[in-house]
């Protein structure tokens, strides 16, 4: 094994189900992988991956026994990677909810937070009970509490001071066993790179009026990331003066979104995208983006969208982990994501063009400073962290009465 020096080449397990970018998460565990393999030696373990990039990264198969249900699958994926791992590594990381690492990234609240809202002793009870009663509630509680066992050794990166302090909420960690590494972007593949003429043939195909501002709201799970609001807050706009691009799979709901925006008669004004493979080629058509969301901890498209000079509209850090970042108006947070009348406002206040350019420069000046490249380097502290505090409890393991110092 290496020394945590940090000059050396270290040996990473990667654990991960979906090595791909289809979302915001897997395009942070990516992004971030990518960097780790240019000068390290990386091998992926995951049920599936598509990559074509020019770097030497090494990928190991998984078995998958079942998709469903989910829980189950997230068994068999940790006991597998558990066996898969026995060989030596430096550094076991996971993206993943599994029993085995050194260090992991956390990407989305506990499923034990719900019942930090119980409402009163016979509640708790009551959720104490059904969760005995059902096989999935135990697994995934079972493997958080594995996850969040303070061991001394092990190491857990947070996206966001949110998704830290929800981890302590629920299981008590103390700040020594957190690093933070938030989302990053590529500021320089973002820039609108397309002649006006070309925007215009991208906004004539997508169906926009001349003359109309661009509303784009991208996200898959529809009603998660506040779709519902923004359809009622955008029925509050004056007609015919903005086009709402939805881009998204809606996480099963998109019929529903198609006909709730129907019954409320914005059929000729919305837009349903679907699945977008590069929504780097919509950004710059669009005008302002928003993202009423109601639970997101570090969502990479609007910091994604400010990247690319769009004045960008999302929820405020009590919602979204990405507001942590927004310092000086560099974009516009709303209190309350669930009020239509807030999300009507603020659009309105975007629809002039000059209060759109003032914010979109300072936006765009902002997440410049938040690089894929810092997000490799702040995960790449938190191996040299695990590497040493490893190290030192296998010191004082060692140095307990009683305990051989062989093997």
């Amino acid at each position: 094994m290496t020394q945590g020096t940090p000059d050396a080449r270290l040996k990473i397990a990667i654990l991960i189900k979906r090595f791909l970018r289809t979302g915001g998460a897997e395009k942070y565990a990516m992004e971030v992988i990518r960097r780790l393999a240019v000068h390290h030696e990386v091998h992926v373990f995951a049920h599936e991956w598509v990559f074509d990039g020019p770097e030497p990264i090494t990928f190991h198969k998984i078995p998958r026994i079942c998709r469903k249900p989910a829980w189950l699958n997230q068994l068999f994926f940790s006991s597998f990677c558990r066996n898969a791992v026995a060989a030596e590594f430096d550094v076991v990381h996971s993206f993943e909810k599994v029993s085995t690492f050194d260090v992991m990234t956390v990407q989305s609240p506990c499923f034990k937070s719900p019942d930090l809202n119980n409402a009163g002793p016979w509640k708790a009870r009551l959720d104490w009970v059904r969760a005995v009663m059902s096989p999935r509630k135990l697994a995934w509680r079972w493997l958080e509490a594995r996850q969040f066992a303070q061991d001394g050794a092990r190491v857990i990166i947070a996206v966001a001071e949110k998704v830290k302090r929800n981890v302590q909420d629920c299981y008590g960690l103390p700040d020594d066993y957190f690093r933070l590494a938030y989302t990053g972007v590529e500021a320089s593949a973002a820039e609108r790179a397309h002649a006006p003429k070309e925007l215009d043939g991208i906004r004539a195909q997508l169906g926009i009026p001349v003359g109309n501002a661009a509303v784009l709201f991208v996200g898959t799970e529809f009603k998660r990331k506040g779709l519902d609001a923004l359809l009622e807050g955008f029925a509050l706009l004056p007609r015919g003066t903005c086009t709402l691009l939805i881009a998204g799979g809606g996480g099963g709901k998109l019929e529903h979104y198609k006909s709730l925006a129907a019954k409320m008669g914005l059929g000729a004004e919305v837009r349903f995208l679907g699945l977008v493979p590069d929504i780097e080629r919509i950004y710059p058509v669009a005008d302002m983006y928003i993202l009423p969301t109601l639970a997101d901890p570090c969502p990479l498209a609007p910091l994604e969208a400010m990247a690319a000079g769009v004045a960008t509209i999302m929820s405020d850090a009590e919602f979204n982990g990405s507001a942590e970042l927004i310092g000086d108006g560099e974009a516009v947070l709303l209190d309350d994501p669930r009020s239509p009348q807030e999300i009507a406002a603020a659009l309105m206040n975007l629809m002039d063009s000059q209060v759109r350019r003032e914010l979109a420069a300072k936006g765009r000046q902002l997440v410049c400073q938040f690089t894929w490249d810092k997000t490799a380097e702040e995960t790449l502290s938190a191996y040299r962290a695990a590497i040493e505090r490893k190290r030192v409890a296998q010191q004082t393991h060692r140095a307990q009465p009683g305990v051989s110092c062989e093997g």
